[in-house]
Parts: structure tokens; sequence; C-alpha cells
């Protein structure tokens, strides 16, 4: 992690929401997931999310389970590949946190860095609305 002192805890007491899968859905742990229907689904990758799974979530659920999600301040996502720290962070199709391009969502700015997929990265989720396209 980078040379970063958290006063109080590494993840805040913060907002968290319960809502019912759409579908069977697996490896749901720290991942973000989106709203279809008004039920949990996996997202579109660039796109907006409800938050970030918890990981004391089960690691698989149902269609009908609930699951708890994360929707502000400082969280854990899964990355899905490199990342630096104070990178602009969007969602993939499987969840994953990536650096943000042009036209993508930005969820949050990672905190901590990540040199491969499948490292856990610490972010400010933040909901910054979509990356502009450079001109």
């Amino acid at each position: 992690m980078a040379d970063v002192t958290f006063i109080g805890s590494t993840i805040n007491e913060s907002a968290t929401v319960t809502f019912k899968a759409k579908e069977k859905l697996e490896g749901v742990q720290g991942i973000a997931l989106a709203l279809s229907e008004g039920k949990l689904a996996m997202p579109t990758a660039g796109a907006n999310v409800l938050g970030l799974s918890l990981f004391t979530n089960d690691a698989a659920a149902d269609a009908g389970s609930s699951l708890t999600i994360q929707v502000k301040d400082i969280g854990k996502w899964i990355a899905g590949g490199t990342i630096a720290a104070g990178d602009e962070l969007a969602t993939d199709a499987a969840g994953k946190a990536v650096k943000a391009t042009d036209g993508q969502f930005i969820v949050g700015i990672a905190l901590s860095a990540a040199a491969a997929a499948g490292t856990v990265v610490s972010v400010q989720l933040t909901k910054s609305g979509y990356k502009p396209k450079a001109s």
C-alpha cells in the first residue's frame, strides 16, 4: 500500500444498501454491481454502477438472494488490471476496477496500487460522472 495514514479505520462505517440479485451471480465479493429492473446484476463495462459488493457477502448469490453493497466512502475493490494510486477507476464487465478511459463512468479514485489483476485496492467512491473524451 502507498504511504498513507488513515485516521480511524481503513474502511469507514459507510452507507450500505441491500438489494436482491436479479439472477445467479458468481464471484461477487469485492466487485462493482449495477441495478437492472431494481435488482443487482453484473455491470456493463464503463457504465454507472450502484456500488461495491462487500467481502462479507457470500461468494455466489442465487437469484433473489440479498447482497449488501457499499455506495460511498472508502472501500475495497478487486482490480481487473494494473492500477496506480490516483487513477480514476471504472468497472469492467466482470465488475472489477480498471483505469477509466474516455466515455466511461468514473466510479472512484484509487488510493492504492495494483500490479496485476486480482489485487484488492483501496478506493474512494466518488461517482464522478463520465470521463470526458479528449478533444
